[in-house]
């Protein structure tokens, strides 16, 4: 497996990348994979490339090749139930490890930056994505009908008696 990233850039919001940042959005929605139950009709999540280019707040880190973004993890500080990790990679570099290293490497920036829990949506039809979330700590929460939770909590939990 392919763990050791070109470059990873701590400050992709910087305006100097954003030209970086919508190229690799774009070439995420250039792809030809279909997600849902009615292939041919569904588009490439267009939500979850939305918000991994947004300048919205939240951590974000990139794997950077030759100039360009392959890999984009960012930590959706506004997402509705709270931080949620959002985790890209374009073809061809899926199945190297990227999404696994940028995941490690973006957890770990969150818990310095005191973020306690973070939620990983995903689908159980998306099973490279359910193994780094497990590979990454995340505790699986079945939803039914196909939807997964995968949570991690950063911070140790306190109890009273």
């Amino acid at each position: 497996m392919y763990t050791d990233l070109p470059y990873i850039v701590a400050a992709p919001a910087h305006p100097s990348l954003d030209g970086a940042i919508a190229r690799f959005c774009d070439a995420l929605r250039d792809e030809t994979r279909w997600f849902g139950e009615r292939a041919g009709s569904a588009t490439p999540l267009p939500s979850l490339i939305r918000r991994l280019g947004s300048g919205e707040p939240g951590l974000r880190l990139a794997a950077v090749h030759d100039g360009d973004i392959v890999g984009l993890a960012r930590i959706d500080a506004t997402a509705e139930h709270g931080p949620e990790l959002l985790v890209a990679v374009v073809e061809p570099w899926r199945r190297h490890g990227i999404a696994s290293a940028l995941g490690r490497a973006i957890v770990g920036r969150a818990h310095a930056a005191g973020i306690e829990r973070l939620v990983l949506r995903t689908s159980s039809r998306v099973g490279e994505l359910r193994a780094v979330g497990e590979e990454l700590g995340f505790r699986v929460v079945d939803l039914g009908g196909g939807r997964l939770d995968l949570l991690r909590t950063l911070a140790p939990l306190t109890q009273s008696a």
